[in-house]
């Protein structure tokens, strides 16, 4: 009797159990059948475990770390954790009580949580290296380099790299050259990462070696340091000949060497504004133009062939084209006799510019004088700039008819008017 009783309160208990409210567990703690409806109904993710007879979620999805009761699909199976507990969501007081779930996370004790150690980034509930481990986006040109400045997607492996002229340091991305700490005791510690670079054992720094430079962060070959004995040598650039007595390639005539390449001169070369030899050294009537920061031909030259020269009395013009002179110079024309360019009627060269004698001309009355550019002009002392003589007025820029001839010339044939209509009247 006593054993009869015993069995009827186990049976009860069980059955209380069984009965009990299982509203509040979690998805991996509902009990289910073989048939899996009771974990669709919490999830429609979701399915029976048929050996443990409890729900979990169905292949390729995890348990959403925010939500226990919710499925989520996980980007990257290879890195999951234990547990699938956020890492950044696990209080900590101390380094210790974030390593012991992720060993590459520590205690960020403002804000008591565990956080990823530098180069690392939270990813599927715990922390990967941004280089080589985070699974990113390659449609998205942002994906990578919004961690790693010098970092870009990897389009066949989904995985940050870091981008040309890069290599990882700690994790980090930083440039080859003149960024990459070396081994100088190890010859190939950094032309394994650029051929043409080498170490440098006074900065511990990767440096282009001998002839060659960097340009945009990769180690190339100077052109003129490349031997040649004829100009296909030096094919590899089209702005470049073989120099024959030197045997080397040398940069074309109106180009010069930037970087690893001949570069046009004018408009081509990157100069210093601050420099006022940055072009002229390179081309005598040059000058660096401070908002483009390239070379061009200084006031009152133009470019021909790419080198500068003198517009008047210095450029070949062509007297077929009306614009071969203006367009260098708007107050410019072709002599067709000499077949330079001269300043048209009414103007004169200042400073190798062509400028009108009247009004623009800069004068003197005791030295620059303006009656040798128009007989019948002076200088007016006031402006310093040339003007019609008293009784002389300008037309198309030269100084003609005298004012007292042709108000006579009017005066007498109103005179005569007068006279005509007098006569007719009388009549």
């Amino acid at each position: 009797m006593e054993v009869t009783v015993l069995n009827l309160a186990l049976l009860i208990c069980f059955l209380l159990l069984g009965l009990q409210d299982v509203s509040d567990a979690a998805l991996v703690d509902t009990v289910c059948t073989s048939g899996g409806g009771e974990c669709v109904a919490v999830h429609a993710d979701a399915v029976c475990d048929p050996v443990n007879l409890k729900c979990e979620c169905k292949t390729d999805y995890i348990v959403d770390p925010g939500n226990a009761d919710a499925c989520v699909q996980d980007l990257d199976p290879s890195l999951d954790l234990p547990g699938l507990e956020v890492i950044t969501t696990i209080a900590c007081t101390t380094d210790g009580d974030c390593t012991t779930t992720d060993a590459n996370s520590i205690c960020d004790t403002t804000a008591g949580k565990c956080a990823c150690k530098s180069s690392y980034i939270e990813q599927n509930a715990g922390c990967v290296t941004i280089i080589d481990e985070f699974t990113c986006d390659s449609s998205d040109a942002t994906s990578c380099s919004s961690l790693d400045a010098k970092s870009e997607c990897d389009a066949t492996t989904n995985k940050c790299q870091c981008s040309s002229g890069n290599t990882a340091e700690n994790g980090v991305c930083v440039a080859i050259i003149n960024g990459f700490t070396c081994d100088s005791s190890d010859p190939t510690s950094c032309s394994n990462l650029d051929a043409k670079s080498e170490c440098d054992t006074m900065s511990v720094k990767c440096k282009c070696s001998t002839d060659n430079t960097a340009v945009d962060g990769v180690c190339q070959t100077i052109i003129t340091s490349v031997a040649c004995t004829t100009d296909g040598d030096c094919s590899s650039d089209a702005n470049s000949f073989c120099d024959t007595t030197a045997g080397k390639c040398a940069c074309n005539s109106a180009y010069t060497v930037q970087g690893a390449s001949c570069v046009a001169i004018i408009n081509g070369f990157t100069c210093d504004s601050s420099d006022p030899t940055s072009c002229s050294n390179l081309d005598a009537k040059s000058e660096c133009d401070a908002t483009t920061t390239k070379c061009k031909c200084s006031s009152g030259n133009g470019a021909v062939n790419g080198v500068c020269q003198t517009i008047i009395n210095g450029f070949t013009c062509d007297s077929s084209d009306a614009t071969s002179c203006s367009s260098l110079d708007a107050k410019s024309e072709c002599d067709a006799t000499t077949t330079k360019c001269k300043c048209s009627a009414g103007n004169t060269a200042e400073n190798g510019v062509c400028v009108a004698i009247l009004g623009g001309y800069t004068c003197d009355s005791h030295h620059k004088s303006c009656t040798a550019l128009d007989a019948k002009s002076e200088c007016d002392t006031t402006t310093s700039n040339c003007k019609c003589s008293s009784g002389y007025t300008a037309v198309n820029g030269v100084c003609g008819t005298e004012k007292s001839s042709a108000e006579s010339v009017r005066i007498s044939w109103i005179f005569v008017t007068a006279v005509m209509f007098v006569v007719c009247c009388m009549v």
